[in-house]
């Protein structure tokens, strides 16, 4: 994996692999391009999970995304903050990680695992359970009952023998965790250029 900045008028702007993991540790939304049947490129605003090595979506099989990545993996992934529309240039605060890789597939109930590469989720999981820790990343209400779960629980839960009796269970048939392995890695963050510097995308 090649970890590149993005701008090289100025490489203060680039960001390090500390600073790619903080930022992308944030409950962002992820746009994730694909490649149509059609050949044109097709892109779906999504939740994600970055462990340090690779990032993890949670897709479901009558999506475009997936029928495109069961076609053809290539893909791209842009993870972006930009508040200069709101806030003017003063503070030039924008960041922004482009990610360009390859998908790996696999879905709720296939019985087959799937491994988070690094981070405090790293591990061997069914799919069911990546799918759970993915979305327990943006609760929404503490009635939405992710609230609270931690990798652990999310492991026993889904080793129960009754799981797949369980309404939890029959609510993730059809996902797909999507594991997409970066080949390369683009950053910057403008806020880091040097005063009276203003950056243009």
């Amino acid at each position: 994996m090649k970890v590149s900045g993005a701008l090289a008028w100025h490489p203060d702007v680039a960001m390090t692999k500390e600073e790619i993991d903080d930022f992308l540790s944030g409950r962002w939304i992820a746009r994730l391009a694909t490649i149509g049947q059609d050949g044109y490129p097709h892109v779906t605003p999504l939740w994600y999970y970055w462990d340090g090595k690779c990032v993890y979506f949670a897709l479901t099989r009558n999506r475009r995304p997936f029928k495109h990545l069961n076609r053809d993996p290539r893909c791209s992934v842009a993870i972006d903050m930009d508040e200069r529309p709101l806030m003017g240039m003063r503070s030039n605060l924008a960041k922004a990680v482009i990610i360009t890789g390859d998908a790996e597939l696999a879905e709720v109930g296939s019985g087959k695992m799937v491994r988070i590469e690094a981070g405090p989720w790293q591990g061997e999981y069914t799919p069911e359970q990546a799918v759970g820790m993915i979305a327990s990343r943006y609760p929404l209400s503490v009635r939405d009952g992710a609230l609270g779960f931690t990798r652990e629980s999310y492991r026993e839960l889904f080793s129960r023998p009754d799981i797949q009796e369980s309404q939890i269970f029959k609510d993730n048939i059809g996902r797909v965790l999507t594991k997409i392995i970066p080949k390369k890695i683009q950053a910057w963050d403008f806020s880091k250029a040097p005063i009276g510097t203003v950056s243009n995308q």
